[in-house]
């Protein structure tokens, strides 16, 4: 006759079950209620340091202005995206703890600083950091050549 295997008094198909229907809601819980993934388009603020680059080397403010209208962006706009490049450039400190909120952000974890730029049409609180970040990452050469005489 045949014996069925059993764990503290319950047969062993109980336990297989029991163990697979706890591992299959984990992962579905980790699908419906994980934060998604975010894409960060790095277009923007590269057009910017792209036009500052060429500001600097010809110094027309004119074509500067024509630029930036193009980029549909107002000076102070792109005043502000310099700045925040520049402090990123100046402090180490700053760029290290910011790369790790990009990390924690693209993850798609909410974001709540203190206090931080944004640009006007972002509906999150970090995004312009985050593009700004992201050049850093995937562009260093281009940052570089923005600020290095």
């Amino acid at each position: 006759m045949f014996r069925m295997l059993q764990i503290a008094g319950k047969p062993l198909w109980n336990w297989i079950l029991a163990i697979s229907l706890a591992v299959a809601g984990f992962f579905a819980g980790m699908m419906l209620f994980s934060p998604r993934p975010r894409t960060i388009s790095t277009m923007r603020v590269e057009a910017c340091l792209e036009a500052y680059i060429s500001h600097r080397h010809t110094g027309d403010a004119a074509k500067l202005r024509s630029e930036l209208a193009r980029l549909h962006l107002k000076p102070a706009e792109f005043e502000k995206i310099i700045d925040r490049f520049i402090h990123y450039r100046m402090s180490k400190s700053s760029l290290d703890q910011a790369m790790k909120l990009l990390d924690a952000f693209r993850s798609g974890y909410r974001i709540v600083p203190e206090r931080v730029e944004s640009p006007t049409d972002a509906s999150e609180p970090f995004a312009l950091d985050a593009e700004i970040l992201t050049v850093f990452r995937t562009r260093p050469e281009l940052v570089k050549k923005a600020f290095e005489s």
